[in-house]
């Protein structure tokens, strides 16, 4: 788990703060990565739009650590485009890096903030079944203890 919350609005999140999460993941197999950046306090707000996002390093460094599953309580692993704003032709960098590994993003999550120090944390996923579609909503659960 990497507790990100505080960044400022549209903060990159850089390898250096995803590093001890990484650390602690990379010798469990099938482990999940869960991005607490706290934006779902956010939501139904223009200030959601303004989330933290994974740099494509950052990205990068989840891939070769082996994790392929990636949460984030904030509308993307990307940085949503705004007008004028440098990222906005970007193409969803971290979105290709973790997909391209076969991984799976799963997005707008909330309560993981209560996660945080937990001792041992499982996170499952169920999707919808949509046939043709490229994302589906999730049930996300997870089981502390």
């Amino acid at each position: 788990m990497a507790d990100v919350r505080g960044l400022p609005a549209r903060s990159a999140i850089t390898p250096a703060l995803l590093a001890p999460a990484l650390d602690a993941v990379a010798a469990a197999p099938g482990a999940m990565l869960l991005l607490v950046t706290g934006w779902s306090a956010h939501w139904g707000t223009e200030a959601y739009l303004a989330h933290p996002w994974l740099t494509p390093q950052a990205a990068r460094d989840v891939v070769e650590a082996g994790v392929r599953t990636v949460t984030v309580d904030a509308l993307s692993v990307d940085p949503t485009p705004q007008p004028g704003d440098p990222h906005a032709d970007a193409g969803l960098p971290a979105h290709r890096v973790l997909c391209g590994a076969g991984g799976v993003i799963a997005e707008n999550l909330t309560g993981l903030e209560r996660l945080v120090g937990a001792e041992a944390v499982e996170v499952f996923l169920f999707p919808l079944r949509l046939p043709g579609a490229d994302g589906a909503p999730v049930r996300a659960v997870a089981r502390v203890g």
